[in-house]
């Protein structure tokens, strides 16, 4: 007999009802230039020859993370429409002033190679889920619930951040240097186990000074 195959997650999450972070999620992939016509809405993962660099999986992870701190919450008591705004303003800011991203962010994929898109994901962590993961993560902590809004000036200085796949924030947590790559240009191992991805985000909350705000030790990310 014939088995079933799973359905991929980003199928179920997009063919889901309009509310919590599906709603936020679909509303974000028409809204943020970074993730609009660059996502892939049914299959779990992106195909870089059809220019799509994100999965609806990928953006709805980030949702979860950046207003409930929690990568599996449905979101279902927050208002779509409102929360939608105030994540879509901040992470098209975000996008928009980072110098990794703002070409991607800025251009349509008409105006987009394969291989700028290739270049993007194998050279920035940003290219990637653990990337969107760990800015979910880092903006949960500068979200003001009581405002439903992220902080500007901090986004600014995530922004300003080296997001590159060799820089020392993600060497030795989310990424390892292979001693014999199979290609050379490409000498990364990206792990993105929740250990090592917690471990990346602290280092970028000690580098700019926020840990005193948000924990003190790393036991919290053990």
């Amino acid at each position: 007999m014939a088995q079933t195959r799973p359905l991929d997650k980003s199928l179920l999450l997009s063919f889901g009802e309009f509310e919590g972070r599906v709603g936020i999620t679909k509303n974000l992939l028409h809204q943020v230039s970074m993730f609009a016509d660059k996502t892939e809405a049914i299959k779990d993962h992106p195909s870089l020859k059809k220019k799509l660099i994100y999965t609806f999986n990928y953006v709805a992870k980030l949702v979860s993370l950046a207003f409930d701190n929690d990568i599996n919450s449905d979101l279902t008591e927050i208002n779509v429409e409102e929360s939608s705004e105030a994540l879509f303003k901040g992470l098209n800011q975000f996008f928009s002033e980072c110098s990794q991203t703002k070409a991607i962010a800025e251009n349509s994929t008409d105006k987009l190679t394969v291989d700028q898109l290739t270049q993007f994901q194998t050279s920035c962590i940003l290219g990637r889920s653990v990337g969107l993961e760990i800015l979910g993560y880092l903006l949960h902590d500068i979200y003001d619930e009581n405002n439903n809004s992220f902080d500007s000036a901090k986004i600014s200085l995530l922004a300003g951040l080296d997001w590159a796949t060799g820089s020392d924030l993600w060497s030795g947590n989310i990424v390892r240097i292979d001693p014999n790559p199979k290609k050379p240009a490409n000498p990364y191992r990206i792990s993105a186990t929740m250990n090592m991805v917690k471990l990346a985000v602290y280092n970028v909350k000690n580098r700019l000074g926020w840990v005193e705000k948000s924990t003190s030790s790393m036991l919290d990310f053990q």
